[in-house]
């Protein structure tokens, strides 16, 4: 190893590359550690039960790793996950999930930039399998176990060495996902003696020859063989071609490796009947987490619920970058002015808080709930109606003593059913900033707005002819649309997540949800969306949409309905308002409404 080489590894060991990747991304802001950046933040970081925190966390070491692979392979667009039951390594969706072990057990000195450092590694070393491996070395593993380990050696170090060329600055991650994961633990490489000779002899060639060619410590094998056949690979590989060396075929190479290392020992085929301990390679370092392989445990796969809420945060970060960009980019007369914010559905999780809150919603509107199904449901019940004097049916009592040689003493029973009206109905709630205003009788406009949509989930939930979806709206860097209730997730407990932050983008709101519901709503079924708003939506684009989407959806046949909690003009053209005064009111206007919408469209 050259001076140079030697004098990199020594940089490498002394610092951690990620910090730079890591600051001014609010982890070094925490005041647990101010003054101490990252210090003993990855030993705690799964054990807290603050679930957002731990999500932001992770969201922030995705972004830092993610960054470095955007970075070396960004033409092919990898998305970077932790393992999960639902996430897994798939090169042909290209998606890497990394282990969370760094994570969840973090090596004794090491902080959190260094555990990203060895995440880094981790995913640059599965992108440049992808990007530089051939389509054979994932279909063409040969059966031979030893042959495997081989083949695995062989192709790790060439991929690596040559995302090193083309990124020479990067090849520390690799250095140091090789340290943690060869050279932290030594006894889960070490060779396992064995009774059979044979065996042990292979076990011990192979074990050596992992350890000689991916350990960082310079490790000098015990057989001479071993570092004769290390030598030779090494001058097959490390070389400064790039080009070059993508003509190199490492499948010959890991065959002619396998000779020189086993060919004086046993024939080939010998060694498909003999079983290795050697540690299962060819499963260890793809972090998939498969059934059956040894990365599937608790240690390594990150919670589902926890692993949801990271990519709902990842997805937004990426979104509001993206957009930051191009607010940047309109700002030069040379660009065009930039598009309107991206638009992200999430569903929230839930917690004990929020089913707490959505209870005592249901609570407060319990007694209007059956008054509004009434007055709806009474629409949309069937009309029975009695034909008599008929020829044949069930015997008409009275109809006896009318007719002394008559036939008609008979009557049927129809059941007419055009009364019945379906509906679909999409509520939009505004959860921007101004909603943490008062709205009268002690309540604030949010907690408002959340015991009217429980008042008409509630209400409607029961009837048949009914769809109910239920969205909250702001705009806090993106357009945030949360699925708070939908007919294909009825947890009505989401409701009572809705909190009260960002700005009011009424118009976006109304664009999408209109599209979700004539995407899921069911067709030639009337379609109603009614907006639960305080303020004017946001100036400019927003309060011009409003007013557009407004006419759109009426000339689409839906009927769009707004309830007015705070004091704005009504100049937005909705086809009805509806302002706030109290439940009784608000409940005996909504609900004749809806029943001159079913009666209108019979």
């Amino acid at each position: 190893m050259s001076t140079a080489d030697q004098s990199a590894i020594t940089a490498w060991q002394n610092k951690s590359l990620s910090d730079f990747w890591l600051s001014g991304r609010g982890l070094d802001h925490n005041s647990k550690t101010q003054g101490q950046p990252y210090a003993l933040f990855s030993h705690k970081l799964l054990a807290s039960e603050d679930t957002d925190a731990q999500a932001m966390a992770l969201t922030a070491i995705l972004g830092a790793v993610a960054r470095v692979v955007d970075i070396v392979h960004g033409r092919n667009k990898f998305t970077v996950n932790f393992s999960s039951q639902e996430t897994r390594t798939d090169f042909a969706a290209k998606q890497i999930a990394l282990s969370a072990e760094p994570l969840f057990n973090p090596p004794r000195g090491y902080l959190l930039p260094d555990i990203v450092d060895v995440l880094t590694g981790m995913a640059l070393h599965e992108a440049a399998h992808a990007q530089f491996s051939s389509p054979e070395y994932y279909t063409e593993m040969p059966g031979n176990p030893f042959m495997a380990v081989i083949r695995n050696v062989v192709e790790d170090t060439y991929v690596e060495h040559l995302t090193g060329l083309y990124y020479p600055g990067y090849a520390g991650y690799f250095w140091k996902y090789r340290r943690y994961e060869f050279d932290l633990q030594p006894e889960k490489w070490a060779h396992q003696p064995k009774q059979n000779l044979m065996e042990n002899e292979l076990n011990l060639r192979a074990t050596e020859f992992l350890l000689v060619m991916r350990s960082t410590k310079n490790y000098v094998a015990k057989v001479g063989r071993v570092n004769q056949v290390a030598a030779m690979l090494q001058k097959m590989i490390f070389i400064d071609n790039p080009e070059r060396l993508r003509k190199l075929n490492t499948r010959s190479v890991a065959r002619k490796i396998y000779e020189e290392l086993f060919g004086n020992l046993i024939q080939h085929d010998i060694a498909y009947s003999l079983p290795s301990s050697l540690l299962d390679y060819n499963k260890r370092g793809k972090h998939q987490g498969e059934p059956g392989t040894a990365n599937n445990n608790n240690k390594t796969n990150i919670p589902s619920q926890l692993q949801n809420l990271i990519q709902n945060m990842r997805q937004e970060q990426l979104q509001v970058a993206n957009l930051s960009e191009l607010m940047e980019a309109g700002l030069d007369p040379d660009y065009p002015p930039p598009p309107p914010p991206m638009v992200v559905f999430r569903r929230p999780l839930t917690d004990e808080a929020a089913a707490a809150r959505y209870e005592q919603a249901r609570s407060v509107v319990k007694p209007f709930v059956i008054r509004l199904r009434n007055r709806l449901s009474w629409a949309n019940t069937r009309q029975v109606i009695n034909r008599y004097h008929l020829p044949s049916g069930e015997l008409d009592q009275d109809a006896l003593y009318q007719a002394r040689f008559s036939n008609k003493i008979f009557h049927r029973t129809e059941i007419i059913d055009t009364r019945t009206r379906k509906l679909d109905i999409g509520l939009l709630v505004d959860t921007s900033a101004s909603m943490v205003y008062p709205a009268g009788e002690g309540l604030s406009r949010m907690q408002l707005a959340r015991n009217l949509a429980a008042l008409f989930v509630e209400a409607l939930e029961p009837l048949d002819s009914v769809q109910t979806w239920v969205f909250g709206f702001n705009l806090k860097g993106a357009v945030n649309m949360y699925e708070l209730y939908t007919p294909a997730s009825t947890n009505k407990s989401r409701i009572g997540m809705t909190g009260a932050e960002g700005t009011t983008p009424e118009g976006t709101a109304l664009k999408y949800a209109a599209l979700r519901l004539m995407a899921e709503g069911r067709p030639l079924v009337q379609k109603v969306l009614i907006v639960i708003a305080d303020g004017n939506p946001n100036p400019g684009p927003e309060t011009r949409m409003v007013k557009e989407q407004v006419k759109r959806l009426k000339n689409l046949g839906c009927q769009t309905i707004n309830i007015l909690l705070g004091d704005r003009p009504r100049v937005y053209g909705y086809d009805h308002v509806i302002p706030w005064t109290d439940y009784y009111t608000v409940t005996t206007d909504f609900g004749r409404l809806l029943k001159k919408l079913v009666e209108d469209n019979r």
